[in-house]
């Protein structure tokens, strides 16, 4: 039952399974925090998923292959309709494009709305001609969400130093959390339901083999193609090395890695390209290092933030978002951007160090620094400010 004296929270994403897997912890802890949370989201699978959670979940249609304003309009008009129908009192988006719709979508409607950024993405990540236009009109963009909305979450304090104005005249919009938050007692390497030994058996993964996993979206910058370079390469001396690539091409992005690519390594016996899983977590529990060598604007990314979880040592690049990840040498290696050859140096060490320690320290940094309770009481904050 509704509470009519309680703030109502509209949670928006374009992607229900990213609001499946990445957005229900918040949307539990705002609920039980006493607002009235409803979910907003694509009529998919994921949907039903969501509403089985408890939460209030609207759904809209959306055409993925519509890029055009006239579907952003639109989809514009039927969050107005549905903010003003359940009489919400904050609206809250994620990503670039939703993050769009609802400041259009509350135009003179006067409700509060933040936006959550979470990475810059690739029109600031390649320097090409193409992507130097796409900056800026993302830069243009960001100028009318910063001036139309009540808040702006970025996950870095390198995102707002590059969008204009947001560290001066935007300022008091503003604000840095770190992350969306990992639940630390999920992602625990103290409640494994499978021993390290057996899962390895199960892959064929002998005691002394070190195994590297890396976990993302197979974007070109995200760093694969250097990471299986210097993979390949190392292996010539180093043989007792795997490495597992978990994730798919996201086709709706122009530079996803092409079928070609992940098929030339079927027959590698040390590079795996598994694809999405639903065993993630097991995964990590079985392998000894995170890897993940992306020069792509992240914002935190959760892949890096549930591997610290779970106790892994992390080697990742020292750019926006991923160097936060990092202690040198305490819990993890930082590494050059597209540089194979920095990522073979941090093999090479890393496998020499004490992975135990190392992933202790990386255990200490998910709880202090990027667990849920940590971030959420950050975001209800702002919801109290507001």
């Amino acid at each position: 039952m509704q509470n009519n004296n309680s703030k109502r929270a509209l949670l928006i994403e374009n992607h229900s399974q990213d609001f499946y897997k990445a957005r229900i912890p918040l949307a539990l802890y705002l609920k039980q925090q006493g607002l009235d949370v409803f979910a907003l989201v694509p009529n998919d699978q994921y949907a039903p998923l969501i509403k089985a959670q408890e939460i209030l979940t609207l759904t809209y249609n959306l055409n993925r292959n519509n890029k055009g304003i006239t579907q952003i309009i639109k989809l514009a008009l039927t969050y107005r309709s549905i903010i003003k129908s359940n009489n919400i009192d904050v609206i809250h988006s994620f990503r670039f494009q939703p993050n769009i719709i609802n400041i259009l979508a509350n135009l003179f409607l006067r409700k509060k709305t933040i936006l959550h950024v979470t990475g810059l993405g690739i029109a600031f990540a390649n320097n090409d001609l193409k992507y130097k236009i796409y900056r800026l009109i993302s830069q243009l963009i960001f100028q009318l969400k910063l001036l139309l909305a009540t808040k702006i979450i970025f996950q870095n304090h390198n995102d707002t130093s590059d969008i204009w104005f947001a560290k001066s005249f935007w300022k008091s919009k503003v604000e840095v959390i770190k992350g969306s938050g990992v639940n630390t007692k999920l992602f625990s390497p103290e409640l494994s339901t499978h021993s390290k030994e057996k899962l390895r058996k199960n892959w064929d993964i002998n005691e002394k083999e070190i195994v590297f996993i890396c976990v993302t979206r197979l974007l070109w910058e995200k760093g694969i193609k250097e990471l299986c370079e210097a993979f390949q390469e190392e292996s010539k001396t180093t043989p007792n090395i795997s490495l597992f690539i978990v994730g798919s091409a996201d086709l709706e992005n122009p530079r996803h890695i092409n079928s070609a690519f992940v098929h030339a390594y079927n027959e590698d016996d040390k590079i795996k390209f598994l694809g999405n899983r639903n065993d993630v977590k097991q995964l990590l529990e079985m392998s000894d290092v995170f890897i993940y060598p992306s020069y792509y604007r992240e914002g935190i990314p959760r892949g890096i933030l549930e591997a610290l979880s779970m106790a892994m040592p992390i080697i990742t690049t020292d750019t926006a978002g991923c160097n936060l990840t990092v202690q040198e040498n305490r819990n993890g290696l930082l590494i050059l951007p597209r540089s194979s050859e920095s990522i073979q140096d941090a093999i090479s060490k890393i496998i020499k160090m004490d992975l135990n320690k190392l992933g202790s320290a990386s255990r200490r940094l998910a709880e202090e620094n990027f667990s849920d309770e940590v971030i959420f009481k950050q975001i209800r904050k702002i919801y109290d400010q507001i």
